[in-house]
């Protein structure tokens, strides 16, 4: 199951921010949009993307998370073959709701939920290693599609990726998904069921577990919702307009591939650390931690003139990015249990991915208005800088 979980989250790079961003200059050559109109096509159907979370989270509490995944596996692959018939702004717009809905929302969403069905004491240390896989697979996307577009142009490239997600992953989910561990009379992390419960199975087995109402009266689910909407929206924005960004820092675009793989060989480097910390240190702690490098990130982002300060961005990002998906993996199965997880991770995911449709949107507009990506760098600093007050009063909720 953590395989499976594993190639599930790398499957979703198609749809996430590093998959899409490497196709904003075919994008913009090919059906002449200016950057605010990409990205205002990208914020829009991220947006509407982001509102389909909730009820994505609902059936899998209701139906188990393998039948909505096949489901969303294939309809994923067929909105990456649509992506390579856009034609103009309203067909981006509908292809960037689908890619964002299946891909980096739905998909993800049940990737992650997969291992907090089957693992507690290590979740943390567990979801390092989901996190790898998508590290990497994100560092090696740049590689692939631009080896692709050479060879088969942008249009073929975007159906050869839908292809390659539903042959990879839908085998797996048909023939190998187990929804929970109690199917085959386990229980979490690989216990017999008649072993001693864990603390949290302890609090669900008496009814201990928040609802998503419950939950939504605790200070901490609203502090990191707005961690995570930041988080979310200010490195899919950087993402996003990279190849511009860097392109204009002088960099040529050999140098900004390996840039942006730094990041997610960074990322799939740390990722492990971040989990095993995410089991020993409390994970608001973590959080201030991580609003601190990420505001430097933003600082060094400032500066980049050359190649060195790019990869010392590339590298600063990537450590912080990966302590902040160590932080959320285990963190609403800890807070709030796993009987309504699906739901209450689906309403997070919502600001996941409504964040993500502002990022690009804000660096876009300022860019045409003003000619330069300093003043929204400026503004995410002064928001990173915001939550690392917030963060340490999120302390784990008691029922």
């Amino acid at each position: 199951m953590l395989g499976i979980a594993t190639v599930g989250s790398m499957m979703t790079t198609p749809g996430q921010t590093a998959g899409v961003s490497l196709f904003t200059p075919s994008f913009e050559a090919a059906l002449g949009l200016s950057r605010t109109q990409q990205t205002g096509a990208y914020a829009m159907g991220t947006f509407l993307a982001s509102l389909a979370m909730t009820y994505v989270g609902a059936q899998m509490d209701r139906f188990g998370i393998r039948r909505v995944m096949g489901v969303v596996v294939v309809l994923f692959g067929i909105a990456c073959v649509y992506t390579g018939f856009v034609s103009g702004f309203w067909t981006l717009f509908i292809a960037f709701l689908f890619l964002r809905m299946l891909g980096q929302g739905s998909l993800s969403l049940l990737s992650q939920n997969t291992v907090a069905m089957w693992f507690d004491r290590r979740l943390g240390l567990v979801q390092g290693f989901v996190n790898v896989g998508f590290s990497l697979a994100a560092a090696g996307m740049p590689v692939l599609v631009f080896t692709l577009i050479d060879r088969f142009g942008w249009r073929l490239t975007y159906p050869i990726l839908g292809g390659i997600v539903v042959a990879v992953l839908l085998p797996l989910i048909l023939f190998f998904y187990i929804n929970r561990p109690e199917e085959i009379n386990q229980r979490r992390d690989g216990a017999a069921l008649g072993a001693v419960l864990s603390p949290q199975e302890e609090q669900a087995m008496n009814g201990g577990d928040f609802t998503l109402a419950e939950a939504l009266r605790t200070p901490a689910y609203w502090i990191i919702a707005g961690m995570i909407f930041a988080v979310s929206m200010i490195v899919t924005g950087v993402t996003f307009n990279a190849l511009f960004f860097f392109g204009d820092a002088g960099l040529t675009e050999g140098q900004i591939a390996t840039v942006l793989a730094t990041i997610g060989l960074t990322q799939a480097v740390a990722q492990i650390f971040a989990g095993w910390l995410a089991d020993l240190i409390s994970l608001r702690w973590l959080a201030f931690v991580n609003m601190c490098g990420q505001t430097l990130a933003m600082g060094i982002l400032l500066q980049v003139d050359s190649m060195w300060m790019a990869m010392a961005y590339a590298v600063t990002a990537g450590l912080f990015i990966s302590l902040h998906a160590g932080i959320i993996g285990p963190l609403f199965a800890r807070y709030y249990g796993l009987s309504h997880l699906g739901k209450i991770r689906g309403s997070i995911f919502t600001a996941t991915v409504a964040g993500s449709s502002g990022g690009p949107f804000v660096m876009g507009a300022l860019f045409d208005w003003t000619g330069s990506y300093t003043p929204s760098i400026v503004i995410f600093m002064g928001i990173y800088a915001l939550f690392v007050v917030l963060t340490p009063f999120a302390r784990k909720p008691v029922k």
